[in-house]
Formats: structure tokens, C-alpha cells, sequence
């Protein structure tokens, strides 16, 4: 037990509760139970397993529909393929869970909750990958991977909030409207992060643009949750 906990666990969920602490450790303004927290985290986890049968559907008919590995054919299958399914199960998660709880009731809430749900799936899929190809991707994925999927989460928690502020005001259209740009917006970036990854991207030389994505990505999303937690309110407001 403990060769597994110092070869896969430790390097796979280390930096996830690293990043989870210090976006926890920010909600100042009746801070979240830590089981409802624990529980988000566990369903992003588990709902990452719904992810694995549909993405090879979708692969197979992206693959059928473009017949070659071409620059359509990454952007069809990282943007639809790989990160709307994935963000779609990070997203269910909130909406199953979280939506109706009655300790989401501030605007810092949201990124607390959807980086929870983000940071379980990629803590599973942290522990998948050392599995599957050892300790030595752990590293780079610390320090891409997983500040990805956090991004990620953080911009859909903005928005999830948001959302939840235009339902207390009872004005359905723009709690869709909003609701619709947080599952969207991280759909975009995420798809964008893996395109900048894929061999197809690389051969157009859009993945020297890699680094410089991620460096924007991390400062724009630590400035939306400096923003969040110096600003926070209740929802309603």
C-alpha cells in the first residue's frame, strides 16, 4: 500500500489538492462545508469514467467524417471530441450537485465548486496516466495539466455564479444566457490547449504558441479568482 501511495497517488493528486487548498483556502465569506467540497471533488472523479466510451464513439465518427488526421480533423476532435464531453461532465456535476445547494449562496462559491468538480476529474485522470506511463509525466502534467483543468473549472464557476445571481433575481433568459457561456468559455479554452498539443497543430508550427497560451490562461485565471474572493458577495444581491 504505501509503494502505491508513493509511486501513484502522491504524484498524481498532490498538486490537485494543492491547487484545491489555495482556492478553498480563499473563500473567506462563509466558507463552503469541507464535505460538500469532498463530495464535488468525488463526483468529478467519478463522472470522468462516463467520458472514456463516448469520446471513442465521437473519435470514430470524427474520424469517418474528415478519413485522415488533417488540421479540420484536430480541431473537430479536441474542440467536440475530447474537450466539450469533458467539460459537459464537470458541468453535470454542478448542475446534479451543486446547483440547488444551499451553501452556494456566494459569488466565490461558484469557482470554489466548478474547481472542485474540475480538479476530481483531473485527479482521476492524473492517477490513470502514472499508471499508465509512470511517474515521469507527473511533473510535466503538475505543472500543465492540472493548473489547466483548475483553470478551467475557475472560469466556469465565474459563470455558474452568475447564473445563479440571474435565477434569485427570477430572470430566466439571461440565467440561460449565462449558463450556456459557462459550459462554452472553458470549452474553448480547453479546446484550445489540446489543439496546440496535437500533431497537426504541431506540423503548422501553432504549438510554439503552447507555452504562451498557458502563461495567459494561469494569469488571467489567478486575476478572476483575486477578483472573485477581494469582491465576493452574496448571490442575489
Amino acid at each position: 500500500m504505501k509503494i502505491l501511495f508513493y509511486l501513484v497517488l502522491l504524484p498524481a493528486l498532490l498538486p490537485v489538492f494543492l491547487i484545491l487548498f489555495y482556492i478553498y483556502g480563499k473563500d473567506k465569506n462563509e466558507r463552503e462545508p469541507l464535505s460538500a467540497i469532498l463530495i464535488t471533488f468525488g463526483l468529478g472523479a467519478a463522472f470522468s469514467f462516463i467520458d472514456i466510451p463516448i469520446e471513442r464513439i465521437l473519435e470514430q465518427i470524427i474520424y469517418a467524417s474528415y478519413g485522415t488526421y488533417s488540421l479540420d480533423y484536430a480541431l473537430a476532435e479536441n474542440f467536440f471530441g475530447v474537450a466539450l464531453v469533458e467539460e459537459l461532465t464537470k458541468w453535470a456535476v454542478l448542475m446534479v450537485y451543486v446547483w440547488k445547494l444551499r451553501d452556494f449562496d456566494w459569488r466565490y462559491d461558484g469557482i470554489v465548486y466548478a474547481t472542485s468538480s474540475s480538479l476530481g476529474f483531473a485527479g482521476m485522470e492524473n492517477i490513470m496516466y502514472v499508471i499508465s506511463y509512470g511517474t515521469s509525466v507527473s511533473i510535466g502534467r503538475a505543472l500543465f495539466a492540472i493548473p489547466g483543468h483548475a483553470a478551467f473549472g475557475v472560469f466556469m464557476g465565474y459563470f455558474l455564479s452568475r447564473a445563479k445571481h440571474w435565477e434569485l433575481k427570477h430572470i430566466p433568459f439571461l440565467k440561460y444566457v449565462v449558463l450556456f457561456f459557462s459550459i462554452a468559455i472553458p470549452t474553448v479554452i480547453h479546446g484550445t490547449y489540446d489543439f496546440l498539443l496535437s500533431p497537426a497543430a504541431q506540423e503548422q508550427e501553432f504549438s510554439s504558441y503552447f507555452l504562451i497560451f498557458v502563461l495567459l490562461l494561469d494569469f488571467f485565471s489567478w486575476l478572476t479568482i483575486r477578483h472573485e474572493f477581494k469582491t465576493d458577495r452574496p448571490l442575489g444581491y
